[in-house]
């Protein structure tokens, strides 16, 4: 694929993803459902140790990381998984945008364990796209776009339900990230001048574009705005925002080690 905009590095906006229930489910490949195929882009195998995991690729990541390196955005991974490294290896021998990516695989299983600034990912404008918002030091949890939870085991069994509220929910997962994807493309588009603008209305003189915010905790930005129109339960054209549970209930979280044969959340 072409080269992005040869901006220097610390200057490109960035999107840091996290990985499990995010943009993908990891699992001992035994414990995949059968369904998986149906309710994934892909499923990629590979190996640690002589055992076989299967990753279920969240609908639309691919063509998400796609745009975002077109678009000039440097991609970063941020994940509690142990095995961060060969997941993002897996991924690229079955997809080039999924080469280079740096990833930062972070040990501690404490809340706020995540940092942009300890990891030198703090830029100018960035977006954190993570299922648990609690992963992340409070200073950054301005910057992190909540993601619906991505289970593959839980779509499979709604799937399986045969209900119109379990089919609901297994369509709004597989329209999930083309429903916000240009919305969050749009938060890294620069600024336009309007020059219709009231303060151009002296000869000779530029409108001042309007100052928009890096952050999702804050209303200026019109792309935060149209994101959370997007995923607002309460907005008829929106994406409903259905809550995807976990079959399990031993309440397993994102900060949790992998461990062989279990679910890698």
């Amino acid at each position: 694929m072409g080269d992005p905009p040869t901006t220097p590095s610390g200057e490109r906006p960035i999107a840091a993803f996290d990985l499990d229930h995010t943009i993908l489910h990891m699992l001992a490949a035994n414990h995949v459902p059968d369904e998986a195929k149906e309710l994934s882009e892909d499923v990629v195998t590979f190996e640690v140790n002589d055992v076989e995991y299967a990753i279920s690729v969240r609908v639309g990541t691919t063509a998400l990381f796609e745009a975002l390196r077109k678009k000039g955005v440097d991609i970063a991974v941020v994940t509690c998984n142990l095995m961060g490294d060969e997941i993002l290896t897996a991924l690229g021998e079955r997809c080039d945008v999924f080469e280079d990516v740096p990833v930062h695989v972070i040990e501690s299983r404490e809340k706020g364990a995540k940092c942009l600034k300890t990891l030198g990912l703090k830029r100018s404008k960035v977006v954190i796209f993570d299922d648990s918002l609690n992963a992340w030091v409070p200073e950054d949890q301005e910057f992190v776009f909540e993601a619906l939870r991505y289970d593959v085991q839980a779509l499979a069994g709604f799937l399986n339900e045969d209900t119109d509220e379990g089919d609901a929910k297994v369509d709004t997962e597989l329209g999930y990230l083309t429903s916000i994807r240009e919305s969050l493309l749009s938060f890294f588009d620069v600024a336009k001048i309007d020059f219709d603008d009231d303060a151009a209305s002296d000869a000779g003189s530029e409108a001042q574009a309007p100052r928009r915010s890096a952050s999702f905790s804050l209303e200026q930005s019109p792309a935060q705005r149209d994101l959370k129109r997007a995923l607002s339960a309460e907005d008829p054209g929106g994406a409903k925002k259905a809550k995807i549970q976990s079959l399990s209930d031993n309440n397993v979280t994102l900060n949790k080690p992998v461990a062989v044969g279990q679910d890698s959340s």
